[in-house]
């Protein structure tokens, strides 16, 4: 695999695709494009947050970093995206670097640049990031400061658990028992939090670096806690990625929940209680999320795939509630990004609160036929996208495309559609989802979909 550059992040194989080199660039042309923005401030006036995930190479990542970055640094060690993320607006930073290679394994790692909200950098200024780091011309200035690097992980984790409780409106969850599995990633912080709340829980995998499964959390890498749910006496089970952004829901029959599910609930407390009812989500979110959003009144809005093309709908909506069902997000405003553990708190609240089992809530959604898979591809998918446009287009189906020809593309049929889209964090893997109120029928579109790109 190629090293992948995007505004989802760096990623790639530490020491071979993603190198010292690599990291020592990215450190002299982030702090470049701050300073162009911040053209008034000097180099000692510029403050980046920086904080990783618990990858064995994430150190030497960092300590490139602190070796190159010019300027004033709060350093978090470990600790979730949401938390890192929060910390750059809570400590009104110029920025923020998270090292994480987020759902990919352990060998992997990455670099997510923060834009001074603490969202990802938009689109066009990463874009001037990523091609400046690949014009060269670097000096080998290795001129780091022996000052202006503060450690503030106990202050951003306290800040992050005053941000929950205002959201949640609550101080306390009267929770049922969940089992915890951050698999040895930074989702280790949740213990702290969850107590904080009081979340009647069992942990397993909560050393750092104890991998124990693949650190994407979904139904096959989450299976082996089926048996550790019934001897625990849990509810369900809760598996985050290595960065804790992502989260996925297992219940004790052994049954994935998905996604979309977690969002439409969560979408249906947040507008049945509020003026607010503009809800947001990528283009390859289950119509379970529109008919709930629809049935309580509200504007369903569909963006490109990207956590950034979501958040930033969002604030130009003034929605309460935005995610991405396809991936287990759920971005709950004023927070920037996915987060894994608010969204389980929230999940847990609403039970709590309805009385009900999380399956008795999942009975009452509208039913869909979601399935999606990856299939790996010989060659960009840009090449046979007008081809399979003109097929769809032939046999009726309605033609929906987000982004620029990288983005989705959405073939709908009555009550059901296709979708396509390369991804730009795993190299040559074409992401397709089918999404449709009968069985059969997705089950038809998938084998359609699969014999069209293999």
């Amino acid at each position: 695999m190629a090293l992948v550059e995007s505004f989802s992040g760096t990623r790639g194989i530490y020491g071979t695709e993603l190198t010292e080199e690599d990291i020592r660039k990215y450190a002299l042309v982030y702090l470049e494009f701050l300073k162009k923005r911040s053209p008034d401030k000097s180099e000692n006036k510029i403050t980046v947050v920086i904080g990783r995930d618990t990858r064995p190479s994430g150190k030497a990542i960092l300590n490139t970093f602190l070796r190159y970055l010019d300027c004033n640094i709060i350093e978090l060690d470990i600790l979730p995206t949401p938390i890192i993320e929060n910390a750059v607006r809570e400590f009104q930073a110029d920025g923020g670097i998270i090292i994480s290679g987020s759902h990919n394994e352990p060998e992997y790692n990455g670099i997510k640049l923060l834009d001074k909200d603490g969202a990802i950098l938009r689109p066009k200024d990463i874009d001037f990031v990523i091609k400046r780091v690949h014009e060269g011309n670097f000096e080998n200035n290795e001129n780091r400061k022996e000052k202006g690097i503060i450690n503030k992980k106990r202050e951003a984790i306290q800040s992050y658990k005053k941000l929950l409780k205002e959201i949640l409106k609550t101080n306390n969850i009267n929770s049922s028992k969940i089992l915890v599995d951050p698999d040895g990633g930074a989702g280790i912080s949740s213990k702290d939090i969850f107590d904080e709340f009081g979340i009647n829980a069992s942990y397993i995998n909560i050393k750092p670096m104890e991998f124990n499964r693949l650190i994407e959390p979904n139904e096959s890498s989450l299976k082996y806690l089926e048996k550790e749910i019934k001897k625990q006496g849990c509810d369900f089970a809760i598996g985050f990625d290595c960065d804790a952004d992502r989260v996925e829901v297992l219940l004790n029959d052994g049954t994935l929940v998905s996604g979309n599910h977690i969002l439409a609930l969560i979408v249906e407390e947040i507008i049945s209680n509020s003026k607010e009812k503009t809800v947001i989500v990528n283009d390859a979110t289950s119509y379970v999320v529109k008919e709930v959003t629809e049935r309580n009144q509200g504007t369903f809005k569909e963006v490109e795939v990207g956590e950034i093309n979501v958040v930033d709908e969002m604030l130009n909506s003034n929605s309460l509630i935005s995610g991405e069902g396809s991936n287990g997000g759920v971005i709950i405003f004023p927070t920037r990004c996915r987060d894994g553990i608010l969204t389980i708190l929230f999940l847990l609240k609403i039970i709590s609160e309805k009385n009900k089992s999380l399956k008795e809530l999942i009975k009452g959604l509208p039913e869909y036929y979601y399935i999606k898979e990856k299939v790996k591809i010989k060659e960009d998918f840009l090449k046979t996208r007008n081809k399979i446009k003109s097929y769809y287009k032939n046999k009726d189906f309605k033609i929906q495309e987000t982004g620029d020809e990288t983005g989705g593309l959405k073939a709908l049929k009555e009550n059901s559609w296709v979708w396509f889209r390369q991804s730009k964090t795993e190299d040559k893997i074409l992401r397709v989802i089918i999404d449709s109120k009968d069985k059969d029928t997705a089950e038809e579109l998938l084998k359609e979909a699969k014999k069209l790109v293999e």
